[in-house]
């Protein structure tokens, strides 16, 4: 039985960390046995309270701790007792930025714990980082036997930014289970009408945390050229930006052509996104995201950035429509020819479905893992 420890040091639950829940969740129980180390949540209404409760329901046992190890080092030996009491054979740490994982820290502290091999997962080694940081996380990666990215994109970054040696780094594409998008058996009508959307229009959905990055503005702003066609926007999500950009489509006038369902529960997000037309994602800043593949499941095309992963997920003219992050003449008339042309957005979405089957699916990727674990400890 081989112990695979994670550690998660973000303040707020995003794909990084549904990432973690599914690979920990998801490994062969009788070959491994997976616990999960986090980061005491900063806030009560947090999402990670719900995201420790999920894993716990699926069999993974969790500990909170604070980490704010660079600023009070006395924090690091509570997480090496944790991981010792793990009896951590591998840990995996999660590094959702280059800034995450306590600069990498969280590295050589699961060595001194322990721990027979040390795994680390960057999501988006691309985000700058101060010189100071960048030193830091350089001299604590030496202790790691293996960092995987989640596309070939991230590569250049880790090997050119932050010195990983190239033979370290392995490629794992995000995944989803095979079955999502295709549970819900309730009628498009009737949910339409649960989530407030109205049944005769193209509706547009923009899904993920709301900061400036993802391009819920630019999303905004193209509709609002164009109030003359079909089209309602549903955002499921929450962040600094949802206040402002509540008060711009009211501002326009369009306050009653967009929806905003701010968080809402896992089952939830997969209901809703199988009752819409079109996921606009104009982020210029993604690995490979979640919503993109859970998209991608549910039969949904897609309007995105061609930037860092994405060009790996979405096939542009035959799963989706990419424009340039600057582009936002190319981002409008990229929705409007969705709005406007049923047929292809049906073609789309089966093109999409397709590719997220043969690429994306769950089982592939756990498998990746599992064989990587033996690997290391070997």
């Amino acid at each position: 039985m081989i112990n695979v420890c994670y550690l998660v040091d973000a303040p707020f639950l995003g794909g990084a960390e549904r990432f973690v829940s599914r690979i920990a969740s998801g490994l062969d129980r009788s070959r491994f046995k997976s616990s999960v180390i986090m980061q005491e949540p900063h806030h009560p209404r947090s999402g990670l309270y719900q995201w420790r409760s999920e894993l716990e329901a699926a069999g993974v046992p969790v500990r909170s701790l604070p980490m704010d190890i660079p600023f009070r080092p006395y924090r690091a030996v509570k997480v090496i007792d944790a991981i010792a009491e793990a009896s951590a054979h591998v840990v995996h740490v999660n590094m959702p930025g280059p800034q995450d994982g306590q600069m990498g820290l969280l590295v050589p502290i699961a060595r001194m714990a322990g721990a027979n091999a040390v795994v680390a997962t960057e999501h988006l080694p691309m985000v700058d980082t101060t010189t100071k940081r960048g030193l830091l996380k350089r001299v604590s990666y030496r202790w790691v036997d293996r960092v995987t990215t989640v596309c070939h994109a991230n590569v250049p970054y880790l090997v050119g930014k932050q010195s990983v040696p190239a033979n370290k780094v392995a490629v794992i594409h995000n995944a989803l289970e095979v079955a999502y998008g295709t549970r819900e058996r309730e009628g498009r009508s009737s949910l339409r009408d649960r989530f407030g959307l109205p049944k005769d229009s193209t509706v547009i959905a923009f899904l993920g945390n709301l900061f400036r990055h993802k391009g819920l503005h630019r999303v905004l702003r193209a509709l609002s050229r164009v109030p003359e066609l079909p089209w309602h926007l549903v955002v499921i999500g929450d962040g600094p930006e949802r206040g402002l950009c509540e008060r711009s489509l009211k501002r326009w006038g369009l306050a009653d052509r967009g929806t905003f369902l701010g968080r809402i529960l896992p089952p939830e997000v997969e209901r809703v996104l199988s009752v819409v037309d079109v996921l606009a994602l104009p982020s210029t800043q993604e690995g490979m995201p979640y919503v993109i593949l859970e998209a991608m499941a549910s039969s949904v095309p897609v309007v995105a950035t061609a930037v860092y992963g994405i060009p790996e997920m979405v096939v542009a003219g035959e799963t989706g429509l990419l424009v340039n992050p600057s582009d936002d003449a190319g981002l409008r008339s990229a929705l409007v020819r969705l709005i406007e042309h049923a047929g292809e957005r049906e073609r789309m979405g089966v093109a999409a479905r397709e590719r997220f089957e043969r690429l994306f699916t769950l089982d592939g990727q756990i498998g990746a893992f599992e064989s990587l674990y033996e690997k290391v400890i070997r």
